[in-house]
């Protein structure tokens, strides 16, 4: 393995290790550790002070001299150099400077600058590419067995272009960069047959809602062309800012299938920019509600139902573009399956006998597991409105091949907007389905030995008007509950809980020319430590699986530095295979005043080990104020900032699975 030595922008030495948080199987049951943090050891990472900033300016100068001493204080002489700053590509300056020094210095030692290897914005891309220019490589996956072309997998892929079309369609940068969509096909009966590989969250979501629209609007009386629009959380849907578009798939006069997407839009009204107020305690504060409607009629778009939706949006142009990214995603999607249902005249058979296959490998890891009633518990810290802890608790009653998931003894519904509508649940229920038998195809056939029981009136089946803007973490909870309830049932299979936590963090303000920014960002935490191994760090887990935001997409669009995106080294719960360690993401407001809305969780409950491992450590964020005072904030928070604040999130580590070490616990 070669000596590289990594010169990059201090505050990004593990961009490598962090990569975009999100990772290739939505449904492995354990996120292992990342390779990078031994194949460039943190002696050969070298943080260099200076910036240039997103319009190509020099922001502070470069300390070159800083940058030598620590060349000179490497353990041995690298055998190269990959030189990856911020904004290089922009303004290659800095890199250039540090590439003509060191060749003066060490004439003979290959130098690559990521300006001259990958000229385009995402910092983990382009340090990547630069550090692989250099012979560095992470060891490939096991190469997965090689699909064959069935009905099942060419949906699977059909579902997968529909999901790309929908990234590069989209206008906001929280689906553009960080993939907050999904896209799947059903059959008109409402089942789920193929979905993209992305993110169960709202994947799992996406089968109640289309429940909802068939409800109202059965597919029979569905005609080509035709696109209906829904976010309404008693219809199916999660939270206001996820609008649910789906479009029949005609072929001779009748609908064969639908095709639908979701995707979460950067505001829809509501109290506070973004949609999401901590603070909410109804659903009429959270934003528009839109029961299940047709939004398009042989392919015409509703006119004054668009300028409806426009005038409940702070973003208005970002709302109309991100829906046209929605259509365009199904027009392809329906325009592909109809093709492929009119050349394989026995599609429908072939997806039901998919669906049954899903359902029999479920039945069969149900079976063999031994029968018992499996219970755990966790809570939520608060509700946004109260700091009380909001119980969260399962019970997995398995019986043979089946199973019922009950979650009736969860915490009654809060004020504040953490409760979870059940088509919001449901994502935690067929996560749980589809992680029994992750060989089959993800469909709901998988979801057929599973009976779901919620208690009217509590957090997991809540009553109108309850507030919901918060529903990611108690979903979260609840996939991580089912998991800890099924390691008792298969104690030496399942790994420790992950940190259970996603930071969803809206930003906003008034640039210096009055013109409004707003911004989104998914920050992850950790995976918890495993009988195979430790857990992966940074990285989001379970029914989450979003990218995270570049530095450089974030600064391109805000008024915005980030001065760090690291490991929160030692956040992972000790145990014979530690837990992940979550991130650190520290953002200084450049200029005038913002606003912050912060929902996270974990703050004073830790994600719990397994097997005798320990918990890992509890997440916290405060405002760094430019007078010099510090302010604390709870786990859902809502605040301002001015000119020169930081604000410091810090996310939880996943729990440690087994006893650990007794120099671990000294």
């Amino acid at each position: 393995m070669p000596d590289i030595a990594l010169i990059c922008t201090a505050g990004f030495a593990d961009v490598l290790t962090l990569a975009r948080q999100n990772r290739a199987d939505p449904y492995a049951l354990h996120v292992q550790a990342s390779p990078w943090p031994q194949l460039l050891p943190a002696a050969w990472r070298i943080e260099a002070r200076g910036r240039i900033d997103a319009a190509g300016a020099e922001a502070e100068p470069l300390d070159m001299a800083g940058v030598l001493d620590a060349l000179a204080a490497l353990p041995r002489p690298p055998t190269g150099i990959a030189i990856c700053l911020l904004f290089a590509h922009r303004n290659p300056a800095h890199e250039q400077a540090l590439a003509q020094r060191i060749a003066q210095l060490w004439p003979d030692l290959p130098v690559a600058c990521s300006h001259a290897v990958l000229a385009q914005d995402g910092e983990y891309e382009r340090t990547l590419a630069t550090v692989q220019a250099l012979g560095l490589q992470a060891p490939a996956a096991p190469p997965a067995p090689a699909p064959d072309d069935g009905l099942p997998q060419q949906l699977e892929a059909l579902a997968d272009r529909m999901q790309q079309r929908l990234v590069a369609g989209a206008v906001s940068s929280v689906v553009r960069e960080a993939m907050d969509c999904a896209a799947a096909i059903f059959l008109p009966d409402g089942r789920l047959v193929a979905q993209a590989r992305t993110l169960p969250l709202l994947l799992g979501s996406l089968s109640p809602a289309v429940a909802g629209l068939l409800a109202l609007y059965p597919a029979e009386t569905m005609a080509e062309g035709d696109g209906y629009l829904l976010n309404d959380p008693w219809h199916g849907g999660t939270h206001l800012p996820d609008l649910t578009l789906v479009r029949p798939v005609c072929v001779a006069g009748r609908t064969v299938a639908l095709v639908a997407c979701v995707l979460h839009h950067q505001d829809v009204g509501g109290i506070t920019p973004g949609s999401v107020p901590t603070h909410a305690t109804s659903i009429q504060q959270e934003g528009l509600r839109i029961p299940p409607t047709p939004l398009v009629r042989a392919g015409a778009v509703d006119a004054a139902l668009l300028r409806l939706l426009r005038a409940n949006s702070r973003m208005p142009d970002n709302l109309e573009g991100d829906l046209a990214a929605q259509w365009t995603c199904l027009a392809q999607g329906a325009a592909e399956l109809a093709a492929l249902w009119q050349r394989t005249p026995e599609a429908a058979a072939q997806c039901r006998d998919a669906l049954a296959a899903s359902e029999a490998a479920a039945r069969a890891a149900l079976a063999a597991a031994p029968d018992g009633d499996y219970r755990f518990e966790d809570a939520l810290d608060g509700d946004g409105v109260s700091a009380n802890p909001v119980r969260v608790a399962v019970c997995i009653r398995k019986r043979g091949d089946r199973a019922e998931l009950d979650l009736s003894g969860c915490a009654d519904q809060t004020q504040g907007p953490v409760n979870a509508a059940r088509g919001a649940v449901q994502a935690a229920v067929a996560y749980f389905a589809r992680m029994l038998a992750p060989q089959a195809a993800p469909n709901d056939g998988s979801l057929a030995p599973l009976t779901l029981v919620t208690r009217p009136g509590s957090i997991a089946d809540p009553a109108f008007p309850a507030a919901v803007n918060a529903r990611t973490n108690l979903v979260k909870l609840l996939a991580n509950a089912l998991l800890g309830a099924w390691a008792q049932a298969l104690p030496a299979r399942m790994p420790a809980p992950n940190a259970a936590e996603a930071v969803v963090l809206s930003l906003g303000g008034t640039r210096p020319d009055g013109t409004p920014w707003l911004l989104t960002e998914i920050i992850a935490s950790a995976a918890g430590g495993a009988p195979t191994g430790r857990g992966g760090s940074g990285v989001s887990t379970d029914v989450g699986n979003a990218r995270s935001t570049p530095a450089e997409a974030i600064e391109a669009q805000a008024p915005l530095r980030v001065e760090r995106v690291a490991l929160r080294a030692g956040s992972g719960g000790a145990g014979r295979h530690r837990g992940g360690d979550g991130v650190v993401r520290v953002y200084r407001l450049l200029h005038g005043s913002g606003s912050i809305s912060y929902r996270g969780e974990r703050h004073g409950i830790a994600p719990q080990g397994a097997a005798g491992g320990l918990p890992g450590a509890c997440a916290a964020a405060r405002i760094e104020r430019a007078d010099g005072s510090v302010e604390h904030l709870p786990a859902k928070a809502r605040a301002q900032w001015q000119a020169g604040d930081r604000l410091v999130v810090e996310t939880a580590g996943g729990g440690g699975w087994g006893p650990p070490a007794p120099e671990a616990t000294a």
